[in-house]
């Protein structure tokens, strides 16, 4: 398993075989020369540890999550390294084609087969006819925890096909916690890389209300000459991480980016297409466009290279499949940029927000439980009902929403409970919801996966003005993007700002009791505008007219003194938190102005004629609206 190298030791510790590279290390093909079996944690993203397989003499079968990780693997073979052709196994690849390879490699080279999960069982049964050893390596094992939501029948298929199987390494740079580990993989040996070279990556975490905005900002910036910057250093590659076709597209057109300025890789189906519709797919080889989107389900085994590039990524706390998952996913992307001379290799943005979606642990409980009981009400109706009519259960489940806790085993013809969902569900809350909903326990989170946080405090000042350029103050920011969309789509609005209303609910109200002349006049003074929209707002205009008719007579005089200090009162009174004056009642009454003797004195003053009943300010959606509002 291990070469003999000086300076490589190999120890057991808390039942576990540790396996310490000698210094000056980058890759385990320098001290392995195939992986252990059982489950083997290499710590670090671009280790090289299925290229220790793909190209010694074994026979092998690397089965990855998905179809992505293997066209940028296949692509890279032969080489200048390793004259070895491999196999893709992916749509419209037949049984056929699969002899043929493996008849093809016969005393010319070994089998090396890369598949997804999904088509596994497949390849494994061929394989079986042809050779009595092999090697199996399945990539970016913690993904079966993920899998099991939406692909819940090839992952139970995948473990059942290699129960028992001898030669089998499950390999990770972010293994699954020992708690939620399927109970297929629990006897298994474990096996840890520690690299005694290895560098911290520097993450700078960026708390938004709008962190798609953000993401297009940066964009806008640079397109309009403005890179970001480091150190005296500009970004001219940015990949930015984002597991939501629709958020992609969506920062895409915000930030104005026309198709051929960028470069989205992400899961290849008609509903993405539909999603993206005047954009288009792309992979990680060939050229690289300034600006990058990759989704979760095309970013692992993925490299890129650039000499100036950097990784951001974009989690929205509002969208729970935009979640990236500190633990797991940052360390996945976490050196992606593979360029050795590329000043921002190690570097990481992280914008994100805590969003409202999330659940505490009482909600998280209540949730848990009725997904449990339900289950169990499942399977004894299963239980109790005749054979005959047992059918109408197993269609209930097909049916069934993809995160229920039970499932049919056709093995054993029995409905029992799914131990993997029940650990993925466990598993998700502690390593996304309890770190999302605390912005502070973010930064804890890093530090427990190993990152380096505190030499970045002294350049998240530097960093955050990279982010907001030319954005002014947050709700200035919020206001204009909110204003710019509404008027490119006065009826039906855009995704965008749909956002920002439910983030920032006093922009809409200031957009359409206020407007934008007057917002700017306030000069978008967060505390001013919403005094200014509670005191135009129809209720307390209604409020505000009844009290004035009451405290001002018709025909009767005020000095202008006397009447400040009335509207003062009332204002007080409504909770109104700007400044009376006395010259707002002529918006309220037709007044005339008049000279009154006070104490042998001639002061301002007004008579009152009658009232004048409209409501201030450009009103630009109905009264029902705006009650629901305010």
């Amino acid at each position: 398993m291990v070469k003999n190298v000086e300076g490589l030791s190999v120890n057991e510790i808390d039942g576990k075989t540790v396996i310490t590279a000698p210094r000056g290390v980058v890759y385990l093909s320098e001290f392995m020369n195939t992986l252990p079996n059982g489950i083997l944690n290499k710590k670090e993203t671009g280790c090289g540890a299925t290229t220790v397989v793909l190209e010694n003499s074994e026979n092998v079968i690397v089965a990855c999550p998905n179809r992505q990780l293997i066209i940028n693997k296949v692509a890279q073979y032969p080489n200048e390294r390793c004259p070895y052709r491999l196999l893709a196994v992916k749509q419209g690849v037949t049984v056929d084609d699969i002899e043929t390879y493996i008849k093809e490699c016969n005393k010319r080279q070994p089998v090396k087969i890369m598949v997804t999960y999904d088509s596994f069982p497949k390849v494994n049964t061929i394989m079986k006819q042809y050779f009595s050893d092999y090697k199996v390596v399945v990539d970016e094992y913690q993904e079966i925890l993920d899998a099991c939501v939406y692909r819940n029948k090839a992952i139970k298929n995948l473990l059942l096909e290699l129960k028992g199987q001898n030669n089998v390494t499950y390999l990770s740079a972010t293994p699954i916690p020992y708690k939620f580990k399927p109970k297929e993989l629990e006897q298994l040996p474990e096996y840890e890389i520690e690299w005694r070279d290895a560098v911290k990556i520097m993450p700078f975490r960026i708390e938004s209300n709008h962190p798609f905005a953000l993401a297009a900002n940066i964009i806008k910036a640079h397109k309009n000459g403005h890179p970001f910057e480091l150190d005296g250093k500009e970004v001219k590659d940015y990949f930015f991480f984002v597991n939501s076709v629709t958020a992609i597209r969506q920062i895409a057109k915000a930030a104005k980016l026309s198709p051929d300025e960028v470069k989205i890789i992400c899961g290849k189906n008609e509903i993405n297409k539909e999603k993206l519709k005047e954009f288009s797919f792309g992979d990680a080889t060939g050229a690289n466009k300034t600006f990058t989107f990759c989704t979760k389900s095309a970013f692992y085994g993925v490299d890129f290279h650039s000499e100036a590039g950097l990784a951001i990524i974009v989690s929205e706390g509002y969208a729970k499949s935009s979640l990236l998952d500190v633990s797991t996913d940052i360390i996945q992307i976490a050196g992606r940029i593979r360029t050795k001379e590329n000043p921002f290799k190690n570097l990481i943005l992280h914008i994100y927000n805590t969003g409202v979606m999330c659940q505490n642990r009482t909600e998280f409980d209540e949730w848990f439980n009725g997904k449990l009981k339900y289950a169990n009400t499942t399977i004894e109706a299963y239980q109790i009902l005749p054979q005959e009519l047992r059918c109408s259960i197993t269609e209930r489940i097909k049916t069934d929403e993809p995160d229920e806790f039970v499932y049919y085993n056709e093995v054993e013809n029995q409905v029992e409970l799914d131990d993997l969902k029940i650990a993925h569900a466990k598993y998700k809350f502690e390593a996304i919801d309890n770190i999302y909903t605390n912005g502070l326990s973010l930064r804890e989170a890093y530090v427990r996966a190993g990152y380096n946080v505190e030499n970045s405090k002294f350049l998240v000042q530097h960093i955050k003005n990279n982010v907001y350029y030319g954005m002014g103050d947050r709700f200035e920011r919020y206001y204009k993007m909110y204003s710019e969309e509404r008027k490119k789509s006065p009826i039906s609005k855009s995704e965008l700002a749909k956002d920002i209303e439910i983030q920032y609910d006093i922009i809409p109200m200031a957009y359409n009791l206020l407007g934008d002349e007057f917002v700017e006049k306030l000069n978008y003074n967060e505390s001013n505008v919403r005094n200014w929209v509670h005191y135009k707002s129809p209720a307390t205009q209604a409020a505000l007219k009844e009290e004035l008719k009451v405290t001002f007579k018709q025909g009767e005089q005020y000095s202008l003194k006397e009447i400040k200090y009335q509207m003062g009162l009332i204002f007080q009174k409504l909770r109104i938190g700007i400044t009376a004056t006395a010259k707002m009642l002529s918006d309220y009454f037709n007044v005339k102005k008049i000279k009154l003797q006070i104490e042998n004195k001639r002061v301002d003053g007004y008579k009152v004629a009658n009232p004048i009943f409209f409501i201030i300010g450009p009103i630009r959606r109905n009264v029902e609206f705006i009650k629901k509002a305010i």
